[in-house]
C-alpha cells in the first residue's frame, strides 16, 4: 500500500509539474520568448520545486480530490496571472506589478477595450488548466475515495530533493555559461530585486517573478554594484560648478541611499555649451504634451495647422514615446524632470508630493519666467492639481479652473482641445517672458462608439477604406490640429509668434487602436521593434528654417535640450536624457523595459539579443558599457523618486548655505 501511495506521489509531482510548465511554456511562445535558453531551463526547475513543495504538502490531506482541487486552485491562479501578464503588456506595453495601482485604473477604466486587445494566442494559456480539470474529472471516476499519506522517510528524502533543486537553480543564476553577458541586469541580482519585470519575467517566468514581485513590495531590495568617483575637469571647461558644499554633505551623510545618490550625481560628466547654447535665450515657450499623437498627424491634408508649424521647425523624425506603467503620468512626468519614471508604478500618482529643483518649471521660474500650467479634464485620473505644484508650476489650471463643461465620467466625451488652447493662452500671455505646459485631451481613446468629436470630422475620410475606429480617432485629432491653429492665431493677433518657442511631443501613439488600424495610417512598419511607439517632436519658432534630425529622441532629452537652447541655470548631471545639440549625443532612444535603439544597432532586453541596422559593429565592451549605463540610471532613477531626493538635497544645501553666511557674517563683524 505504501508503495502504490509512493508511486501516486511520484506521479502527482511529475503532472503537476508537467502542467506547470506548459503554462510557462505557452506565455514564452505567445510572447515571442526564445524557447533554446538557459532560462527554459532554469523556469522548467522552478516548475518542479514548487510541484514538489505544493504535492508535499496537499499529501497531507486524506483525499485525493482535496488534493487536487488545491492543485487546480494554484494552476487557475498562475493562468490567470500569466494572461493578465500578457494582456498588460499588449495593451499597456509593460507587465503589471502588484504595486502598480495606476496600471489596474488604467485598465478598469476601459474594461472593455482592455478585453477586445487581447490575441486569440493568448487564450492558449488556459489549455493547462483545462487538460487539468479534465484529468481530475478522469481521476475522480477511476477511484472516488483512495487515502493516503507518504511516510516519513519519503518526507526527508522529498525535503533533500527540495534543497537539491533549488540549490541547483539558485546555481542557474551564478553560472558563467547560463548567463548572457549583455543582460541588462544581471540575474543572481534580478533575482533579488526584480525592478525590470520584462527581463524577470523572460528569466523566471510569470510564477516566480509573481513571487519576487510580492517580496519586493514588502521587503524591497535595490543593489547597487558600483562605487563612484568624481571626475577630473578639464581647464577649458565653460560650465562649471562649485560643488564644495554638495562634497560636504557627502561626507557627512548617514542614509546610505542618499550618500549613493550624491557620489553618483557627482561623478557625472559636465555637459559643455555648445553653438546653440542660448540660441532662444529669453523667449517665451510653450510645451504642449499631446494626448495620443503619433505620426498619423503628419497627413498635411487633414491636419493643416501641424504642417503650418512643420514649416518653420525642427523636426526630429525619429523620436519616440516609449509607454510606461502610466502612459500620459508617466511620460509627461519624464518630460518636465528628465528622470526615468517608475516602471512598477504610477510615478505622478504615488509620489505627487516630490519636489524637484531641476524641473523645468523650476528652472524656468528661476530664470525670471511666469510659469503655469494647463489640462483640460480633472485630476479624474492624475494628481495635477498636486505634482504640477510640486514640480514648481505657479498655477495650474484644469478643466473645471478654466471653466470647461465635460463629464469625467464619460470616457467617450474629452475634453475640448480647442477651448482649451482658447481658455489658457488668454491667461498665459497676460506676462512675460512666460513658460506654459499644456497637456491635451481629446484625441484619448476609446474610438468604438460614437462621441462628439470622434464623429465631428467623419465626412473627411469618406473616401478612404480605414476602419470606423481609426476615422473616429482622426476625427478627434482633427480637433488638437484646430486647436494648434487657435494658438498660432492667438500669438500673432498679441503680436508674441516670433518672440515665442512651441515644444510639442506626443505622450505616446494611439493605443486604444490595434495595430493593424495604426499601420494603415503611417508609412512606417509598426510591427517591427517598437515602432509602434514612434510619436512627432518638434520645436517651433516663425523664424526658424526647417530642418529635420535623424538622431533616435525621445521625450527625455527635451528639458536638457530647452535648458541649454534658453541657458538656463541647471546642472547638466542631474538629467538622464540628452541635450540634443550636445557634440556628445548618443541618439539613442531607451525603452520602457530599457531595450533601446540608436543608429547602430538594437538592443532587446527581453531577449537579450542585438540586431545591429548596418555595417557599424559594438564591442561586447561596449555593449555591457551602454547596458550598464541604462540600467544605473533606471536604478537610480527609482531611488531619486522613492526618495525625494531633490526635496532632502535642496533643504540641505540651503541650510549649509545659510550657516556659511552667517559663520562668514560673524567673522566680518
Amino acid at each position: 500500500m505504501k508503495k502504490f501511495i509512493h508511486k501516486k506521489f511520484l506521479l502527482e509531482v511529475v503532472i503537476t509539474t508537467i502542467f506547470f510548465f506548459s503554462i510557462e511554456m505557452i506565455f514564452r511562445v505567445v510572447e515571442k520568448f526564445t524557447i533554446i535558453d538557459w532560462a527554459t531551463f532554469r523556469i522548467f526547475l522552478s516548475c518542479f520545486f514548487i510541484s514538489l513543495l505544493l504535492s508535499f504538502f496537499t499529501y497531507f490531506f486524506k483525499k485525493d480530490q482535496t488534493r487536487r482541487r488545491v492543485t487546480a486552485l494554484l494552476l487557475f491562479i498562475a493562468t490567470i496571472y500569466a494572461w493578465v501578464q500578457a494582456g498588460f503588456n499588449n495593451f499597456l506595453g509593460v507587465y503589471v506589478s502588484f504595486g502598480t495601482s495606476g496600471q489596474i485604473g488604467a485598465v478598469t477604466s476601459y474594461i472593455k477595450e482592455f478585453l477586445l486587445s487581447y490575441k486569440l494566442e493568448y487564450y492558449f494559456i488556459f489549455i493547462p488548466f483545462i487538460l487539468y480539470l479534465v484529468y481530475i474529472y478522469q481521476m475522480k471516476k477511476i477511484n472516488k475515495e483512495e487515502i493516503g499519506k507518504i511516510g516519513v522517510k519519503p518526507r526527508i528524502f522529498t525535503c533533500f530533493v527540495l534543497l537539491l533543486t533549488g540549490g541547483l537553480y539558485i546555481a542557474t543564476l551564478y553560472i558563467p555559461f547560463m548567463q548572457n553577458p549583455i543582460q541588462m541586469a544581471l540575474n543572481k541580482h534580478l533575482f533579488f530585486s526584480p525592478t525590470n519585470s520584462s527581463v524577470a519575467i523572460n528569466q523566471f517566468g510569470t510564477s516566480v517573478f509573481g513571487v519576487l514581485d510580492i517580496k519586493q513590495q514588502f521587503w524591497p531590495v535595490y543593489i547597487i554594484e558600483e562605487s563612484f568617483e568624481k571626475p577630473e575637469g578639464n581647464e577649458e571647461d565653460t560650465r562649471v560648478f562649485d560643488d564644495t558644499i554638495w562634497e560636504e554633505i557627502t561626507r557627512e551623510e548617514t542614509d546610505t541611499t542618499l550618500k549613493t545618490l550624491d557620489q553618483y550625481f557627482l561623478s557625472r560628466p559636465i555637459e559643455q555649451p555648445n553653438d546653440y547654447t542660448g540660441y532662444f535665450k529669453g523667449k517665451n515657450v510653450i510645451v504642449i504634451m499631446m494626448e495620443s499623437v503619433n505620426n498619423i498627424i503628419l497627413n498635411a491634408e487633414y491636419y493643416p495647422n501641424f504642417q503650418r508649424i512643420l514649416e518653420h521647425a525642427w523636426y526630429w523624425e525619429n523620436n519616440y514615446s516609449p509607454r510606461n506603467a502610466c502612459a500620459t503620468g508617466d511620460n509627461e512626468f519624464s518630460g518636465m524632470t528628465s528622470i526615468y519614471a517608475l516602471n512598477s508604478a504610477c510615478t505622478a500618482n504615488v509620489y505627487p508630493n516630490n519636489e524637484y529643483f531641476t524641473s523645468i518649471f523650476n528652472r524656468f521660474k528661476n530664470s525670471g519666467y511666469t510659469v503655469t500650467s494647463y489640462h483640460n479634464l480633472d485630476s479624474t485620473y492624475y494628481s495635477r492639481d498636486i505634482f504640477h505644484y510640486s514640480m514648481g508650476s505657479m498655477a495650474y489650471y484644469d478643466g473645471n479652473a478654466l471653466g470647461m463643461s465635460f463629464d469625467s465620467n464619460d470616457y467617450l466625451e474629452w475634453p475640448s482641445d480647442v477651448e482649451l488652447m482658447e481658455k489658457s493662452s488668454a491667461i498665459f500671455t497676460q506676462n512675460t517672458p512666460f513658460m506654459a505646459w499644456i497637456t491635451t485631451v481629446t484625441p484619448h481613446q476609446p474610438y468604438d462608439g460614437d462621441s462628439t468629436y470622434g464623429n465631428k470630422y467623419l465626412s473627411l475620410f469618406d473616401d478612404t477604406a480605414y476602419p470606423i475606429t481609426l476615422k473616429r480617432y482622426m476625427s478627434k485629432l482633427k480637433v488638437t490640429d484646430d486647436a494648434l491653429g487657435v494658438l498660432l492665431d492667438t500669438l500673432e493677433e498679441k503680436d508674441l509668434l516670433s518672440d515665442t518657442v512651441i515644444v510639442l511631443y506626443g505622450d505616446h501613439y494611439p493605443y486604444g487602436l490595434v495595430d493593424s488600424d495604426v499601420d494603415m495610417a503611417v508609412d512606417y512598419d509598426v510591427y517591427d521593434f517598437y515602432e509602434i511607439e514612434r510619436t512627432p517632436f518638434v520645436i517651433y519658432n516663425s523664424e526658424l528654417e526647417p530642418e529635420t534630425f535623424s538622431g533616435k529622441t525621445s521625450y527625455m532629452n527635451i528639458l536638457p535640450t530647452l535648458a541649454n537652447l534658453f541657458d538656463l541655470d541647471y546642472d547638466p548631471r542631474f538629467y538622464f536624457g540628452e541635450d540634443l545639440f550636445s557634440e556628445n549625443f548618443s541618439g539613442r532612444v531607451v525603452f520602457a523595459d530599457s531595450s533601446w535603439e540608436d543608429n547602430i544597432a538594437r538592443y532587446d532586453a527581453r531577449s537579450g539579443l542585438v540586431t545591429y541596422l548596418g555595417e557599424e559593429r559594438y564591442s561586447m565592451k561596449e555593449l555591457r558599457a551602454i547596458n550598464q549605463d541604462i540600467n544605473q540610471k533606471k536604478q537610480m532613477s527609482k531611488l531619486v523618486i522613492t526618495s525625494d531626493y531633490f526635496a532632502d538635497l535642496e533643504e540641505k544645501i540651503c541650510l549649509k548655505t545659510e550657516s556659511s553666511t552667517t559663520e562668514r557674517n560673524e567673522e566680518n563683524e
